[in-house]
């Protein structure tokens, strides 16, 4: 009974039933909504079952008072081999009564309690529970809070479990190096491992070590996955040759840590027995050249890789070449990543010798964020000639011209599945972007915004002067086209953005259909097919190319209609992203316009909050996953084109979609604006139209029409406190959670009493409604945190030396590129290149002290003054 909607009333029939059911052996209830009360009920009728073998209730809604009765439920089920609890909301309490109902299962086979809410406290009780089973095969306890006291319980616990153990899920908890070297010492008996996850904790190399030292003797390993943890050098090391023995391995995944070139060569050592390596990480590490290539000469007998990452490293020519070498025999490549790396045309002519006998295996290749121009981009485009299940192809922020984007274009004719083709930020004319526009598959997500494509603006502009002598380093060169966009920026004062004109070209990415084909889909837009609507029109539930979508069908008396459907469709044609509403196809004919986007299955995060139709309430791990998927959305409109952020500005829990999985999505960009665009003295965008809904606006946008990056940031404040507390959004609820700071210092008395708070969910809570939510929504924009600081923030990460300055320094006078140029003779950083090459072309004033500037020099400021 897997995978269906009962809750606690089928529940407390199905307890009922069981009770005189004393030769059961399995009973599998999982993926439902069952909770406490349900699951009290579910004990009560096992209670008599001695003969149970397996019992499955992962993925419902139990919490403590649920686990305790099936604690108590379990101390006679001497037979029991497989229990799965995975993905409720047990913490300590309700771990430490299903551990004492274990005591006596010595068959025990099978334990899995992960992504539930478990501490120490709980995992301690889980260890000394362990020590009779010897025949536990797989353990696992993924995504708690599990730190050094839990872990080394549990290793204590698996000291003297049998090597029958082949299963260790550890990961996501907030396990350390005291625990990992407990975890490593109980390990060294343990010949028949063949999985261990440990990433996403604090081991450091004091905890590899031990680690390492414990899965020697693991001749099985088949999957070891330590990433994004605190490894150096000296605990790769260990790993290395700990892995000499590991010819099964398959996957290795050691990414964001802080590996370099000593660790690296030691890792590459180790993977020489290893022929059966499938899956190789090592991205955001600090491997150069010399590391790079053991790992490339490492890889030459790898005949079952497919996927190699070496991403974020510093990684140029010579390593590259390596790699390469590395990879020219092996035909199971699928997706190669060498993006943020140092590689040049050279190294690029060598991965694409590499690429020719990957014919149709080859989907992702990802070489984004190098130094590639024409010669290595031609290279590659000749390489990937033969790749036909090509998917994803990234080379945005290189040194790309025409030549290199018109060989591409030529290599594009036979990639009909290419979904992600992303070429931004390199020095492609307008002409060859339009090539390449007509050459990308129906649907492929294409972006190539480059400078030299900004249209140019009519009007002479003067000549750049040449950079004085004493200049530290030359300023970076802007286009014609881009110096007269900013040269317009400076001298324009309160002028409304232009509005998207009727006869704007639409990208053609995006599908065009008939109005007749939405018009059958939707039963001719019937009223039983509705499912929502407002000021702008209905939305109709239907089935376009095999897919469930929402059509909104725009109200032909729709005042800003036609407007916003324009602005709507140019955004969403520009990007696609997890986190955004994807657009499948439009319809125009007449007055009738019609949007289609894929259907999000559990409707708006405000619904939700306000259980509509009945349905169940978002517990704290769904909340907190959308305040992320939120941010990393306008994170990313805000960054993905260079210097033209989007504004969302109507940014509410409304416009926040939810798919079958609660993941978040926002939707309704109807009201975006971009820059750039006219800006005032003050580093706004003006605007005479103000829109929106009243409780997100931030006063400058509500009380004087002035739009900055950080006006959408207000609004995400808002959504932060309807995620905490449930309610409606208002100045009255900020006011309240304020004013239960200053009573208490504490929120408890505001949070949504539709969950079952657990003290660590409170604690994070707190911090998200009484720290980030208030930052959000302080009535000064410079004074918000930036969508980049607040994913740092959600993800508990520490900033570093003046990162806080890095953050929030912005340009003053476009107000969307980082403060990059210091300006002379006065020494003030507080412009970007681009504003700073069209100020002195005019021969303008320091905005700060007003000195007639003579030049700039480029570089990373972190402060508005530097000598």
């Amino acid at each position: 009974m897997i995978i269906n909607h009962i809750g606690d009333t089928g529940a407390r029939a199905i307890g009922l039933a069981l009770r005189n059911k004393t030769r059961l052996t399995m009973l599998c209830l999982g993926m439902n909504d069952i909770g406490d009360v349900g699951a009290r009920a579910i004990a009560e009728g096992l209670q008599a079952a001695t003969a149970l073998a397996s019992f499955e209730m992962q993925a419902n809604k139990i919490g403590d008072a649920g686990a305790q009765a099936i604690g108590s439920a379990l101390r006679n089920k001497a037979k029991l081999s497989v229990l799965y609890l995975e993905e409720n909301k047990i913490g300590a309490v309700g771990a430490s009564a299903i551990a004492a109902g274990l005591q006596t299962s010595s068959a025990l086979t099978e334990l899995r309690m992960e992504n539930n809410q478990i501490s120490d406290a709980g995992a301690q009780a889980i260890g000394s529970a362990l020590r009779n089973k010897a025949n536990l095969s797989i353990l696992s306890l993924s995504e708690n809070m599990i730190g050094d006291a839990g872990a080394r319980a549990i290793g204590e616990g698996l000291q003297t479990t049998s090597t029958l153990l082949t299963t260790l899920w550890m990961d996501k908890n907030q396990i350390g190096d005291a625990g990992a070297q407990a975890i490593g010492s109980a390990l060294r008996n343990k010949a028949n491992l063949s999985t261990l996850y440990l990433d996403e904790n604090k081991i450091g190399d004091a905890g590899a070590r031990a680690i390492a030292e414990g899965v020697q003797g693991s001749t099985a390993l088949t999957e070891l996955r330590m990433h994004r943890n605190q490894i150096g050098d000296a605990g790769a090391q260990a790993i290395g040759p700990a892995l000499r023995n590991k010819s099964k391995l398959l996957r290795l995944h050691l990414e964001l840590n802080h590996i370099g070139d000593t660790g690296a060569r030691a890792i590459a050592e180790g993977l020489h027995a290893s022929t059966a390596l499938t899956d190789l990480s090592m991205s955001s590490n600090q491997i150069g050249d010399a590391g790079a290539q053991p790992i490339g000469y490492a890889l030459r007998n790898k005949e079952n890789l497919s996927t190699l990452d070496m991403s974020s490293n510093m990684i140029g020519d010579a390593g590259a070449h390596a790699i390469a070498d590395g990879l020219l025999t092996l035909p199971a490549l699928t997706e190669l990543k060498l993006e943020k790396n140092q590689i040049t045309d050279m190294g690029a002519q060598s991965i694409a010798v590499a690429l020719r006998n990957k014919k149709a295996q080859l989907f992702r290749l990802c070489l984004n964020w190098n130094k590639i121009g024409d010669f290595g981009a031609r290279a590659i485009a000749e390489g990937l000639q033969t790749s036909t299940a090509l998917t994803h192809f990234k080379m945005h922020v290189n040194q790309i011209g025409d030549t290199g984007a018109l060989a591409i274009e030529s290599s594009l004719r036979n990639k009909p599945l290419l979904a992600i083709l992303h070429l931004s930020r390199n020095q492609i004319s307008a002409s060859a972007v339009q090539r390449l526009s007509q050459s990308v598959p129906a649907g492929c997500e294409f972006s190539a915004e480059n400078q030299s494509i900004i249209p140019p603006s009519p009007g002479p502009v003067a000549p750049t002067p040449a950079p004085p002598s004493n200049a530290v380093s030359a300023p970076l060169v802007a286009s014609d086209s881009m110096a007269r966009q900013v040269g317009q920026q400076l001298q324009s004062r309160q002028v409304e953005p232009a509005q998207p004109s009727s006869a704007a070209p639409i990208n053609a990415t995006i599908p065009r259909v008939s109005l007749q084909v939405l018009s059958q889909a939707t039963m001719q837009f019937s009223e039983s097919k509705r499912i929502g609507g407002g000021g702008f029109g209905s939305v109709y539930s239907a089935v376009w190319s095999g897919r469930q979508v929402a059509v909104k069908r725009l109200a032909a008396n729709s005042t800003q209609g036609v407007a916003q459907f324009e602005a709507e469709l140019e955004s969403l044609s520009r990007f696609r992203h997890p986190n955004i509403v994807t657009i499948m196809c439009y319809a125009q004919e007449g007055n009738e316009r019609c949007l289609v986007y894929e259907l999000m299955a559990n409707g708006s995060v405000r619904e939700r909050l306000d259980r509509k139709g009945g349905t169940p309430a978002l517990n704290w791990a769904q909340r907190r996953n959308i305040a992320t998927d939120i941010a990393t959305a306008m994170h990313f409109v805000q960054t993905a084109i260079p210097r033209q952020p989007l504004f969302h500005l109507d940014l509410k829990t409304s416009n926040v979609l939810l798919d079958a999985d609660f993941h978040a999505k926002v939707a309704d960009f109807g009201l975006t604006r971009s820059v750039p665009a006219q800006v005032d003295e003050h580093s706004y965008i003006r605007t005479q139209t103000v829109q929106g809904t009243l409780q997100y606006i931030c006063p400058q946008y509500h009380q004087e029409g002035k739009v900055s990056i950080k006006t959408d940031v207000y609004s995400y404040g808002m959504i932060l406190l309807e995620l905490v507390t449930g309610q409606q959004p208002s100045i009255d609820l900020l006011a309240n959670v304020r004013r239960e700071l200053k009573r208490s210092r504490k929120i408890d008395a505001v949070l949504d009493k539709a969950i079952d708070w657990s003290i660590h969910d409170k604690e994070a809570a707190q911090v998200m409604a009484g720290d980030l939510a208030v930052d959000c929504l302080e009535q000064a924009r410079v004074d918000r945190p930036s969508f980049g600081e607040i994913l740092r923030r959600l993800s508990g990460e520490e900033a570093g030396a003046n990162e806080e300055d890095a953050i929030e320094r912005e340009c003053l006078i476009c107000c969307d590129a980082p403060t990059n140029a210091k300006l002379m003779p006065c020494c003030h950083a507080c412009v970007c290149v681009a504003c700073a090459q069209v100020m002195i072309q005019r021969h303008d004033n320091c905005p700060i002290c007003r000195v007639r500037l003579t030049s700039f020099q480029e570089g990373a400021f972190n402060h508005t003054f530097v000598p």
